[in-house]
């Protein structure tokens, strides 16, 4: 994503406890259902919890189009359908950008 990658946080760590921001490398896989394969997400943001400990606190997937159904290759709205719900149960921030999207720190339906 263009606004993260080129460094900017405005509006994201007004406190200062971004640890870093990251690619995942390619040999990071989810596993999710035979029928999808495995699932390798783009970037994610590691921060300082209130207690300091440090937290994967975002995890964003950057594609061409917002829509999921308008994407390049069918499996590819199954796999954010099931990313969804695995960083979900993992108490993780999860969504699909475009390198469009300002407030890309946003959950889904917050302020968009």
């Amino acid at each position: 994503m263009d606004t993260a990658r080129s460094g900017s946080f405005d509006g994201y760590d007004k406190e200062g406890n971004v640890v870093c921001y990251f690619k995942f490398p390619s040999d990071f896989r989810i596993r999710i259902p035979k029928v999808i394969l495995n699932y390798n997400p783009d970037w994610g943001i590691v921060r300082l919890d209130k207690n300091g400990n440090k937290t994967l606190h975002l995890v964003r997937e950057t594609k061409g189009n917002i829509d999921a159904d308008r994407l390049r290759f069918p499996n590819e709205r199954r796999k954010i359908i099931c990313a969804k719900k695995h960083f979900k149960a993992l108490g993780v921030s999860y969504r699909q950008i475009t390198d469009e999207v300002d407030e890309w720190w946003l959950d889904d339906g917050e302020n968009q």
